[in-house]
Parts: C-alpha cells; structure tokens; sequence
C-alpha cells in the first residue's frame, strides 16, 4: 500500500514515463512471439511511441499532470497499434491500418487543444450554446442531403472527401460537450427548469438526426451522456428528479414497446404490406428487438445477425492465457466492432483485463479531476467530464456488447480500433485531458 501510495506523489510520478516506456518494449517483445519478421512494422511505430511517450510524459511530469491518466492513455494507445499492425497480418480485414492516419490525428488533437484554450474563453457566453446547437444542427443535416454508407449497413454517418471518407456523428459528441460546458456555465445564470428545456432540445435534435441517417449507436452514447451531466451538474430540485426518471421511463419505455410493436408489424412485413409510418419504422423496430433479443438468445440466429457475436465467443473460449494458438481467424470486423474479442484472442486474457483497468484509471483520474476543477473553473470541469465519460463509457458498451453481455451497439472502441476521424477525435480528448490536468498533481502533493 506504501508503494501505491507512493505513486499518487508528485515527486515519484516520473516512474510512470518509464513504465509507459517499459510496457511499448513489452508489446514490441510479444509482437516478435505472435508474427516473427511481420513485427517489423511495429518497430516503424515504436520509434515515433518511444519519442512520443518521452515528450508528453516530459511535458505531463514538468506542468504536474496526472501521470496516471498519461499511464492509462499511452499504454492503450501502444496496444491498440500493436492490435491493428497484427489484424493486417492475421485477420485480412477490409481495410489497411495505415500510421499516416494516426500521425494526422495526433496533428487533428495537438490543433483541437490549441483551438479550445481559445474556444473556452467563449464558452461562458449566451450565444456559444446556440452555436454549438446550431452546429450540431448542421451536421446532421449535412448528412442527411449528402451522407454516404461505405459499409453498406444503411447507416448515412459518413461524407465523402475525394477517395476519404469522414464519419461527421463523432463531432456531435464534441459538440454536445461544448454545449452542455456553455449551458451551465453561461453568463446568463439559467434557472433549472430554462437549463432542461434547452438541453431537451439538444437532446431531441440528436434523437431526430440520429433517426434521419439511421444511426443509434451514437445516440446510445449521447443519451447516457445527457442523463449524467444534467445529473451531476444541474442543482438538486424536485424538477430535475421529475425530468430524469420520465426521461429514464420514457427509454425503457421505447424498448418494451419496439417488442410489442415487433410482435404486431411481423406478419404485415413478411407479407409485404407496410405502408407509411410503418414502413419508416421498422426498421428501427426491428433492429431493437434484434439486438436485445440475440443478447437473450445468441443462438435464435446463428448465421445471421447472431454470427458476428458467435464467432466474437469462440473466439474468448480459444484465446487462454497467452492468445490463440491455433491462428482462429474468423472474427467478423477485428479491426473495429469486435477489436477487444480479437485483442484477447491475439495476446490473451492478460492484456484484455490491463485495458479495462486502463479505461477504469481514465474513468476515476477524469472525475477526480472534474471534480477538483469545479470550484476554479466549472466549464472546464464538465469539458474534462464529458471527456472521461465518452471515452470510458464507450469503451465499456462496446466491450461488454461483443462479448454478449449487453445488446451489441455495433461501435469502434477508443484507442483500440481502426478509423481516421473517431480516433482523432479519441486523440483529441486525451490531448485535452492531459492540457486541463496540469497542475493536479501538485495540489494532491499540498493535500498529502
């Protein structure tokens, strides 16, 4: 306990650069067990970690950061390279894992943390929470007239730049961070009844866009997002209590209902015969039942919508201890739904427990910090907050979907899956993070 607590002082806190350092050595060792000559490619990232860890762990020990929190973000980082460099050798997936990509969104984040030392000097105006409303507005409207599906889910969360393509959803979460920091920090000193009506307005605008392009994934997150901001930061009253158990009922509500409704519209759909508001709504319907009821009953469509999972299951019975011997390589989607079934199926149980404290190390330095932050600056406190909370939460409903412990939700998981514009924007909230941490460290020496 001594030596943990040894950890948490300022003046000892270098030793987590080393261990950072020590565990990308141990990832490029293990790299060697798995693919041989193939882990060359890891090397080409190591060197760019290595100076990547030295720099910001520099910088984070120098400004007194929580050096946790750097511990918990480059370790995640380091495997989540590690993952996509062997799903290209193992798994053959769609797509490349491409280290240009991830060099462009650490440039995305080191600009988004510029951007907001800028940005919240606005944050406590009335209109910044128009513009961020407006914003948000906008994307989902962008996507609506020019959304494309490269996956072909019908899911219209992307824009097509020349042969790129951006996933705009990620940057309402952005948006709905810098709107719920100005809405309850705003000059204007809101009332509690004012602050739940324009909050539900937000909160409709996303429920309605996300339905538009026919994307729920993200609006699963946003929906918890909103339920705990307003819970934490709003001041206790009887209305509040009111608003957050009709909002709760109102959700589970909406699930018992698609069951019911299911259960109605199955025949007409089988025959062809929806028709007008029915039509538009079965397929949210049906993509509902579906995915609670495989939850239930993972075996109810073995080679259809419950085969992704099935083989997500194989896949942890055969991983062990130090990862699958016998190169088991059916996982659907490796490189982003399923990237934590195929992290403990590469490298074993071990590693995939490591990145779930490494989440949980995010999730307790986050609230610590946000909660230490609220008496100088409220509106970076819910910043730092909605930062923790999109990151860890996602991260944990994904993990816990593909291993079928909760309805799958069909997401990347931060640090640990491929994709250009939703790891930029992971980057830039532990840029972020780590910016707003400085000097925490210090005050926990003064309070020890």
């Amino acid at each position: 306990m001594k030596f943990l607590s040894d950890l948490n002082r300022s003046e000892n806190s270098f030793i987590y650069i080393i261990l950072a350092i020590v565990f990308e050595l141990a990832m490029g060792v293990m790299m060697f067990l798995k693919l041989g000559l193939d882990a060359l490619l890891y090397l080409y990232a190591l060197i760019p970690l290595l100076l990547l860890s030295a720099f910001l762990g520099t910088y984070a020990y120098n400004n007194d950061c929580d050096m946790r929190l750097y511990f918990a973000l480059i370790s995640l980082t380091t495997t989540g390279i590690a993952l996509q460099i062997l799903v290209d050798q193992v798994y053959h997936p769609l797509t490349t894992f491409s280290f240009l990509k991830y060099g462009i969104g650490l440039g995305i984040a080191s600009v988004f943390v510029f951007f907001y030392y800028f940005f919240r000097k606005i944050l406590s105006k009335k209109f910044t929470v128009y513009l961020t409303l407006f914003g948000c507005t906008a994307i989902y409207v962008i996507l609506y007239f020019y959304g494309v599906d490269p996956n072909g889910y019908g899911t219209l969360a992307w824009i097509r730049i020349g042969p790129y393509t951006a996933q705009m959803t990620d940057f309402t979460k952005v948006a709905a961070i810098l709107f719920y920091s100005s809405l309850l920090t705003s000059d204007e000193n809101r009332s509690v009844s004012n602050i739940l009506w324009i909050s539900t307005i937000f909160f409709l605008i996303n429920l309605a866009g996300s339905v538009i392009i026919h994307e729920l994934g993200s609006f699963f997150i946003l929906f918890f997002l909103h339920l705990s901001i307003l819970f934490i930061f709003v001041p206790r009253s009887l209305g509040k209590r009111i608003y957050l158990m009709i909002v709760l009922g109102l959700c589970v509500g909406a699930v018992a209902c698609s069951f019911v409704l299911y259960k109605s519209f199955l025949p007409m759909a089988e025959a062809g015969e929806l028709n007008g508001i029915m039509r538009m709504a079965w397929p949210f319907i049906k993509k509902i039942y579906t995915r609670f009821s495989l939850t239930a009953n993972l075996t109810s469509d073995p080679y259809g919508s419950g085969y992704q999972l099935l083989q997500g299951k194989k896949a942890l019975w055969m991983a062990g201890l130090f990862g699958n011997t016998v190169n088991f390589n059916a996982i659907p989607v490796p490189e982003s739904d399923m990237a934590f079934i195929a992290l403990i199926n590469s490298f074993g149980l071990p590693l995939g427990i490591f990145s779930v404290l490494m989440f949980m190390v995010i999730l307790i330095s986050g609230s610590r910090l946000s909660r230490s932050m609220m008496e100088r600056e409220p509106k970076d406190a819910i910043v730092i907050y909605g930062a923790t909370i999109l990151l860890f939460l996602q991260a944990i409903i994904v993990i816990l979907g593909s291993c079928n412990m909760i309805p799958f939700a069909g997401l990347p998981i931060p640090f640990l899956s491929r994709g250009g514009t939703y790891q930029s924007i992971v980057l830039c909230f532990s840029g972020l993070l780590i910016y707003l941490s400085k000097g925490s460290m210090k005050g926990e020496a003064h309070e020890e």
